[in-house]
């Protein structure tokens, strides 16, 4: 069996194109389930969660950064969506996202200033096929 390795991956976040900013950039469904339990036996019931995660670099210099985006989104009020689209290869997947928490801010002497960011993807992302 061959194994496909993610040679090329494009994100944008509100129209602006950051995957040069970030080592990471993962669409995660984490689903709800329960337990139903009825005089007929049990089901298990899921409810999908997706979260968008991301890891990468600070570049606190650029207006359109990864950081700023996410940053100025969490900080309004109420916090505000941000639309992502996440393309690997010829598929894509769109949808709109809110910040958990603020992204890191400063870091140790000498390194560079990086982190991880994790987005709670409202709804469920649009499966779609990329355009070249």
């Amino acid at each position: 069996m061959a194994v496909n390795t993610i040679k090329t991956l494009e994100l944008t976040l509100d129209g602006e194109q950051v995957e040069c900013q970030l080592t990471r950039a993962a669409l995660i469904d984490e689903p709800d389930t329960e337990e139903l339990t009825t005089f007929c036996g049990t089901e298990t019931s899921s409810i999908s969660n997706y979260n968008l995660e991301l890891a990468g670099f600070a570049d606190w210099n650029e207006a359109t950064g990864v950081y700023n985006l996410i940053h100025d989104a969490y900080v309004s009020n109420p916090i505000a969506e941000i639309d992502f689209v996440i393309t690997v290869g010829t598929k894509t997947r769109t949808g709109t996202a809110k910040p958990t928490a603020d992204v890191p801010f400063g870091g140790d002497a000498g390194a560079a200033l990086q982190g991880d960011i994790v987005l709670d993807v409202i709804g469920k992302p649009v499966d779609g096929t990329a355009t070249p």
